[in-house]
């Protein structure tokens, strides 16, 4: 399996092959979320397919969907048959519910779709909360939508907010606000079902049950990095020391971004190298671009061969990616070993933190896509980059700053 940009010319050359084999189409116009446009090559055909890889119940499943003969019908009108595909899924046109009526849509209905779609860092915790027991007779998967409402929710979340356990009375209570909202705006007949009633999740839970959350009080300040970096090479696991440097290397999200790094989104670029994120890719809006420095391509480069799609493909687990999970342990040790006072989650903070320290001109906020679109950016564009030459300024102060780091760590 291989990525190509698909031409006419290069399809028509491509020889046959007496074992199958899989190409995807690296064109920019045919990325949808879980979708690819494929051309599964044999002895004697060239076939398009439409690849769609949906996670179900944090299981990834591939689905091929064929499209056409590639040696019979024009690229352009098998690439237009794959985006009216693709988008019926995106848009959810397809008969998602014709086995159940929508009147009795539930929430383990709501929460399946959501799972569908996404691999969320705490599905563990949401599969455990969908199979929990509201009754003698049912579970939450079971509660039917219609049905719910404030007054419901909270009689779900009660036994918790009775024995003290606040934050995970308001961790089921976004669970169903988080599905309910993915539903309601990402599916055509559930929404049929849900814009007739409110968000039955959407209350305050600090006038209910007066609990905040609260900011998290871990950090990593740059006086510590160098026994960051002493401590993450005690770790047994190659992967894990790479991606923990990964995370402050780059200050993006742990495991909704850099875990699920792909090959297609490493782009050189004037002799550097950038990793471009796609429009929703994780929270991106619109394309996000990250200059990846010498010493983070040293990284990324010990993974080639090892996974056509993911830079960072979980190789050693059940997880096709890595999450918050796989790394629980390692962060056990770590706080045993070396008695860390940091976790993951703060590591993105400090690399905002640092750059802002290093120079008050910088905004570490354009790295980590947290500047919002302004009137001046036009001035800053090189090409399709947003922020050229200031994105580089940074990330070389910055990593000028690790390389001293570690080589005091000797």
């Amino acid at each position: 399996m291989s990525t190509h940009k698909f031409n006419h010319t290069w399809i028509e050359r491509l020889p046959y092959s007496s074992k199958r084999k899989l190409y995807i189409d690296s064109t920019s116009n045919t990325k949808f979320t879980n979708c690819d446009f494929v051309l599964m090559v044999g002895a004697r055909s060239k076939t398009a397919y439409l690849r769609y890889r949906p996670v179900v119940n944090g299981k990834r499943k591939q689905i091929l969907k064929k499209i056409g003969d590639a040696n019979v019908i024009q690229l352009a009108d098998l690439r237009e048959s794959y985006i009216d595909m693709a988008l019926d899924i995106r848009t959810k046109e397809s008969p998602l519910l014709s086995s159940k009526e929508t009147r009795e849509v539930t929430l383990g209905h709501l929460i399946d779709f959501y799972l569908s779609e996404n691999n969320p860092s705490d599905i563990n915790n949401l599969l455990r909360f969908k199979k929990s027991k509201v009754d003698e007779f049912r579970t939450v998967a079971d509660l039917v939508c219609l049905d719910q409402d404030v007054f419901t929710i909270k009689d779900i979340l009660k036994a918790d907010v009775d024995k003290g356990s606040l934050y995970v009375a308001n961790q089921k209570r976004e669970f169903i606000q988080r599905v309910w909202n993915y539903a309601l705006n990402e599916n055509r007949e559930y929404n049929k079902v849900l814009k007739t009633v409110s968000n039955p999740a959407s209350f305050s839970m600090s006038k209910w049950c007066g609990f905040k959350k609260k900011a998290s009080e871990v950090h990593l300040p740059k006086e510590g990095y160098t026994e960051f970096f002493e401590a993450v090479d005690s770790l047994h696991r190659s992967d894990f020391k790479d991606l923990m440097y990964m995370f402050l290397f780059t200050g993006q999200h742990p495991f909704a971004e850099v875990c699920k790094m792909r090959w297609n989104q490493i782009q050189k670029i004037d002799n550097q190298y950038w990793w471009i994120m796609e429009e929703g890719f994780h929270k991106v809006g619109s394309k996000h671009q990250f200059p990846l420095h010498s010493m983070a391509m040293d990284i990324i480069n010990k993974y080639k061969g090892n996974d056509d799609v993911y830079v960072f493909k979980n190789l050693q687990d059940k997880s096709e990616l890595h999450t918050r999970h796989t790394f629980k342990n390692a962060i056990r040790r770590l706080k045993r070993t070396h008695n860390i006072t940091w976790d993951i989650r703060c590591l993105r903070a400090s690399f905002i933190t640092t750059i802002g320290e290093l120079n008050p001109s910088y905004r570490a906020g354009i790295l980590t896509n947290q500047a919002g679109q302004n009137i001046t950016e036009k001035h800053y564009m090189r090409g399709d980059i947003t922020y050229h030459d200031f994105k580089l300024d940074m990330i070389n102060a910055y990593m000028e700053l690790i390389q001293d780091k570690l080589n005091a760590k000797g």
